[in-house]
């Protein structure tokens, strides 16, 4: 059994707006249509995308009650060990109106505030250079030490005909 399964959902309202982590409540396919259409995820199957919702905690920002039929607005998601490490991803808004308004910020406080969050010592993201500083205001920094951070991308994996 994995802790996902024992996480109870969680929910913040403000200003008319959600954050929720229910993945039943994600849409899918408005995050496959988001990353399918940016460079770091051409291409990207949906099954893909269902199956990191299901195996991730995720933060849909809705304009208002998603059991309503609210639209999402946007979207993050954790993958952790729950004791330790805790990788942040797919953070976007899906709306550029939003943008500046503190929607995003409010998301990302919703990340930090949720209550299986809590204790972990290593929390990573990467992002491109727009908004480097933007995350530094929620204490990331970048590796002080050459090679201390190191990633393999394949950006082209799922442009490929598969088996």
């Amino acid at each position: 059994m994995s802790r996902l399964d024992g996480i109870r959902p969680q929910r913040w309202e403000r200003g008319g707006r959600v954050v929720a982590t229910d993945p039943a409540l994600i849409d899918a396919e408005a995050v496959q249509r988001y990353l399918a259409a940016g460079a770091q995820s051409p291409g990207i199957p949906i099954e893909t995308v269902r199956g990191f919702i299901a195996n991730s905690v995720n933060f849909g920002l809705f304009d208002g009650a998603p059991e309503a039929g609210s639209p999402m607005l946007g979207y993050a998601r954790v993958v952790t060990d729950f004791f330790a490490f805790a990788y942040i991803g797919d953070v976007f808004l899906l709306d550029d109106m939003v943008r500046g308004q503190g929607a995003g910020s409010w998301m990302m406080d919703c990340v930090f505030a949720h209550p299986d969050l809590q204790g972990l010592r290593r929390w990573m993201l990467m992002c491109g250079e727009r908004p480097v500083e933007w995350y530094k205001r929620y204490g990331f920094t970048e590796p002080e030490r050459p090679g201390f951070a190191l990633h393999r991308t394949d950006r082209g994996i799922y442009l490929r005909d598969r088996p």
